[in-house]
């Protein structure tokens, strides 16, 4: 019978942050628009122009940090663009206008984008023989964390009120900081020699 739950150790660990923290986007993915369009009543139009200009911002910050986590250790770099990631998406409380909302989803997205490059070394090292393997089953995991995440927006959408929207934010800040926080469990990785040339 295919495993659950890997072995104690540090895919264990990996497992239990990816699901906390995709718990949290579940929230997000599900009714993450609605809260700046019903709740703070921004225009469709800004809502869509300020995540088009986050994901820009996401693309650029990925590929700088990938180097970053490459050169000064994964699993800090990683924990860091959580930790971002719940600051911003706290922020979004705030957030009641075009440019404060900009800011937020920007800082959000492009830590999310920043998270999954650092990620990647973890991936590689603690994969063991076979690391696309480990890959697979932390999507699987990714699969199970958003779908429960996005039973909890449910209750949101259904409320479809202003309190509702943030106690969902407070939840998906909450669930990032918490991945971060389970990452404490996680042994280091050291940083990989210097690569001379084009990035």
């Amino acid at each position: 019978m295919p495993y659950l739950m890997p072995e104690a150790g540090p895919q264990r660990v990996l497992a239990a942050s990816n699901f906390v923290y995709t718990l949290g986007s579940g929230l997000y993915l599900t009714a993450g628009v609605l809260y700046f369009t019903e709740g703070v009543h921004l225009p469709a139009s800004q809502v869509g122009l300020g995540l088009g200009i986050a994901g820009i911002v996401s693309l650029a910050l990925g590929i700088a940090v990938g180097h970053l986590a490459d050169r000064h250790g994964a699993r800090g770099v990683y924990t860091i663009t959580l930790v971002v990631q719940a600051l911003a998406t706290a922020g979004f409380v705030l957030a009641d206008s075009f440019w404060p909302f900009l800011l937020a989803v920007c800082a959000a997205t492009g830590a999310k984008a920043a998270g999954l490059a650092a990620r990647s070394p973890l991936i590689r090292h603690y994969g063991g023989d076979r690391p696309q393997e480990f890959r697979a089953y932390l999507r699987a995991v990714t699969n199970v964390g958003v779908s429960f995440g996005a039973l909890l927006a449910g209750w949101a959408v259904q409320a479809d009120t202003l309190m509702a929207y943030r106690l969902l934010v407070a939840g998906n800040a909450l669930a990032f900081a918490a991945s971060a926080a389970i990452l404490i469990c996680l042994p280091p990785v050291a940083p990989g020699p210097a690569v001379h040339g084009p990035r």
